[in-house]
């Protein structure tokens, strides 16, 4: 019986919470919220938790594969074939804040991230297998987004009203 996208949508989306909310090195740095249907390319809002700056979040795009061709290539060139179209690279490096694609292997339970750039244009065809959403990336990942929001201007400067 073949298996539904919709199964491999939810087991993907299901694994990725799991792997985000992992606890680690005796705490937890994240918080998701499934955002569904609600915004277009968008499948979690994460937020960091013990952030210096208040409600610091990023984007995640989860892709789940579940086919019997996952992975490409050996060694340090072994990516988990999943793809970010343009229009979602677009939609994503528009943004004005962090976002990452989050690509699952759901035969395996396996979560490999990447990030989307500022100002991205181009989708790509697999993530590294080097890039494992693990203890490390986790940690990685938390202090990119804490820096970012550190740096970014905080609130507003001047009004009309």
């Amino acid at each position: 019986m073949p298996v539904s996208m919709d199964m491999i949508g939810k087991r993907g989306e299901a694994l990725f919470s799991v792997a985000i909310t992992a606890f680690c090195s005796g705490r937890f740095w994240f918080e998701d919220t499934f955002l569904g249907a609600k915004a277009e390319a968008l499948d979690f809002s994460v937020q960091l938790i013990g952030s210096s700056v208040f409600h610091a979040n990023f984007y995640v795009q989860v892709k789940a594969i579940a086919k019997k061709k996952r992975y490409s290539g050996k060694g340090k060139r072994r990516r988990l074939l999943v793809t970010l179209e343009a229009a979602d690279a677009k939609k994503l490096g528009a943004m004005k804040v962090p976002a990452y694609v989050v690509g699952i292997d759901i035969v395996s339970g396996r979560a490999y991230v990447k990030n989307v750039k500022a100002g991205a244009t181009k989708g790509f065809t697999g993530i590294s297998v080097r890039n494992r959403l693990n203890c490390n990336a986790i940690k990685i990942i938390w202090k990119e987004v804490e820096a970012f929001w550190q740096t970014r201007p905080q609130g507003m400067t001047s009004s009309a009203f």
